[in-house]
């Protein structure tokens, strides 16, 4: 079975000998005319392969590196869940071979782009994953970027009811470049908040969030802004390669749109003031 998406302007193609199901928010971005950016192949083992080298363990996963192939090898608990192939140098391509008592959790849609390594793929296609809550304000995004618990939900309710916003994702969204031009992407996947739009827009800001009984709003710097969005990328930094692509896709970001550290109260004068910071930039 095939499934081709469209996400972050690249086009996805993932093909397995069944799908577990088919969620609605991964049915909005189905685009079977997509050029082929990233390809992966899902086949069920008995057992995972062997490959011969010595793998290195890093928490969750173990990484192997041989003949300029990347091996992980990813594990359910203590059980055995898959091992993923893919090029050294570009993630484009990735042969994933699961276990059969693995395989309904592995590709269901809600570990998906999990699984696959959606996020390391999309990397090296100049886009970037982001724990954000993503909006539409007068035709252009705003993403609003925290540790959980820290109120991004909250601004982005607050922004529709307010300032006539359309809240696109409430979890996640991409940041990619387009046709040359810096975007927030709607995503397939929204954690617990069930806002998922299929989306591209123009990005006018990100804005990393913290608690305050008062509204301050201030540009950050270059080195605070990396920071911010490093904090808050969805990427498995433990992956060869990895680090030092995403900090150059930061770099390039940061280029092209001003990040915000915004103190602020969970009411409208939160609003106002970012809306005042913005229109003043």
């Amino acid at each position: 079975m095939l499934r081709n998406y469209s996400i972050c302007g690249k086009g996805i193609r993932i093909s397995a000998p069944v799908f577990p199901a088919d969620s609605e928010n991964w049915k909005k971005f189905l685009d079977n005319s997509a050029k082929q950016d990233i390809t992966v192949e899902c086949k069920i083992s008995e057992k995972l392969p062997h490959i011969n080298g010595e793998w290195t363990k890093k928490q969750d996963c173990d990484y192997l590196i041989s003949d300029n192939m990347l091996y992980k090898r990813v594990y359910m608990g203590t059980a055995d869940g898959a091992v993923v192939k893919t090029a050294l140098d570009d993630f484009s391509e990735k042969e994933i071979t699961l276990v059969e008592e693995s395989f309904d959790v592995l590709l269901d849609e809600r570990y998906l782009w999990s699984t696959i390594g959606l996020a390391e793929s999309l990397l090296h296609h100049d886009s970037l994953l982001m724990h954000a809550s993503f909006i539409e304000a007068d035709g252009e995004a705003i993403l609003f970027t925290a540790p959980c618990g820290t109120g991004k939900s909250t601004q982005a309710e607050l922004w529709r009811k307010f300032a006539g916003a359309t809240v696109i994702n409430g979890d996640k969204a991409g940041v990619s470049f387009v046709d040359g031009r810096l975007c927030a992407c709607g995503v397939p996947f929204c954690g617990t908040s069930g806002i998922c739009e299929n989306k591209i827009l123009p990005l006018k800001a990100i804005v990393e969030l913290g608690q305050s009984k008062e509204n301050t709003v201030r540009r950050l710097t270059a080195v605070n802004g990396l920071q911010a969005i490093l904090g808050n990328t969805y990427i498995d930094m433990q992956t060869p390669g990895v680090p030092l692509r995403c900090v150059e896709l930061i770099n390039r970001i940061l280029n092209s749109v001003n990040v915000y550290h915004l103190d602020c109260t969970p009411d409208e004068r939160a609003v106002e003031a970012l809306k005042s910071a913005l229109k003043n930039e």
